[in-house]
């Protein structure tokens, strides 16, 4: 039987505002590119027309919001005949993409694996029911024809439905991460499949820090945009660090700058991220950087006088 080539991207989108953000719409048109099919899975709400390029290979699927991300990915995936494809990618909105995915998809071309991902993990949450807790990082993973496969018995094994009737936010969050983020990896894993990540995180981790376990693309993220990563969490822009008090307010805007495609409209892009900052970042944290740049911004003035 010959084998189908048809290639899939399930994209997940969680918003609150009646539109698709401008970042997000970069992300999306950019995946397009290496996939035969994408879908913008998201949360039903009142939203304005989506805009797609000509010709466009894109489609929206609104959806309930149950179960974050795994909510999302299995809705999209029971409309599909999964038999159609050789590949199809789970990618979600958590990071902000500022230049071409060329470098890895073509390092992906490379690998002969069953799934492959941006970055992996060796985190262990205390919550964890798993021995061995290495996984691909579910925000951007591909499965091959193998793991595909193995996808609906995943599924069946979860209990989805149970993961659907949780009304306690803080145990929905907790199982989704035991059992898609890290039990996803697990489950193929255990199933004798192989896996591969662009990003080495123990081998960040090694170099920059303990060499402990930790999440590189929050912790190095400087480290990785300058070794050619084209990605950014938007975590990081929303929800900073203690210790990002003592870099400039504009950190990683100059980053997005300096690394970014300049073909693309960056400007724009930095305008948008800063309104998101400023409607959903940490606002204490904010409100303390404010405070140590006008004392810094004092202490100059008075060493110019």
């Amino acid at each position: 039987m010959k084998t189908n080539q048809k290639s899939l991207c399930i994209f997940i989108h969680y918003s609150k505002y009646p539109y698709i953000p401008k970042y997000v719409s970069i992300y999306v048109t950019e995946i397009s590119k290496f996939f035969d099919r994408v879908i913008l899975v998201t949360n039903e709400r009142p939203i304005d027309k989506i805009n797609y390029p000509d010709n466009s290979n894109i489609s929206t699927l609104f959806v309930k919001n149950e179960g974050y991300d795994l909510g999302m990915f299995y809705k999209a995936f029971q409309t599909i005949d999964p038999k159609e494809y050789r590949q199809i990618a789970c990618i979600n909105d958590s990071n902000v993409l500022f230049n071409k995915l060329f470098p890895i998809f073509n390092w992906s071309k490379e690998q002969n694996t069953d799934f492959w991902g941006v970055i992996d993990s060796h985190q262990k949450p205390e919550f964890s029911t798993h021995q061995a807790n290495y996984h691909i990082q579910s925000h951007f993973i591909v499965f091959n024809q193998k793991a595909i496969s193995r996808l609906p018995d995943f599924f069946e094994a979860l209990k989805i439905q149970d993961i659907f009737a949780e009304t306690d936010a803080k145990k929905v969050r907790q199982t989704v991460i035991n059992k898609w983020e890290i039990g996803l990896s697990q489950f193929l894993i255990n199933q004798g499949l192989t896996c591969s990540s662009y990003v080495d995180s123990r081998a960040y981790s090694q170099k920059y820090l303990s060499g402990e376990p930790t999440n590189v693309s929050l912790k190095l993220y400087p480290e990785l945009i300058r070794n050619g990563l084209p990605l950014l969490k938007i975590k990081v822009i929303t929800k900073g660090k203690w210790k990002d008090i003592f870099r400039t307010k504009s950190y990683w805007k100059n980053l997005i700058r300096k690394y970014g495609n300049q073909e693309w409209e960056i400007e724009s892009l930095l305008e948008e991220l800063s309104l998101i900052k400023r409607d959903s970042g940490n606002q204490p944290l904010i409100k303390l950087k404010r405070k140590f740049n006008k004392l810094i911004h004092k202490t100059k003035t008075i060493q110019v006088q």
